[in-house]
């Protein structure tokens, strides 16, 4: 399955850029239904580095643990607005993300999140 969402933030791209860029946007963009924890010894830094497995703890609501969430980026473009991940997991064996932003007209840009889910039965939900 294939999902595509388009939201529209009111900013400028290099302002965006500056918060996608840290491995913590990913909080924000899947809260309040999901989260995700960095597992014990692995160091989230400041920006996401390609080809660098970021294994992390998948919680529904917060609460409820769904297993092991690896995420790694295979493509940051900042000059194109790019970012592309391929991550897996124990819900959902394939899950590849692109985004992709542009500012259609100053202060107010659009990102677009394309999610390849593969998770069997469960892929629906």
């Amino acid at each position: 399955m294939i999902a595509t969402i388009t939201t529209y933030f009111d900013c400028s791209e290099d302002e965006l850029w500056e918060k996608i860029k840290e491995p913590w946007s990913l909080q924000y963009v899947s809260a309040p239904i999901l989260s995700f924890r960095a597992e014990s010894g692995v160091a989230l830094t400041r920006d996401w580095e390609v080809d660098k497995p970021y294994p992390l703890k998948l919680h529904l609501f917060s609460i409820i643990p769904l297993g092991t969430h690896t995420i790694k980026l295979v493509k940051i473009d900042r000059e194109s607005k790019i970012i592309k991940s391929q991550e897996k997991g124990l819900i959902a064996p394939v899950w590849n993300h692109d985004i992709h932003f542009s500012e259609i007209e100053p202060g107010k840009v659009k990102y677009t999140d394309r999610i390849e889910i593969k998770a069997s039965f469960l892929t629906p939900f």
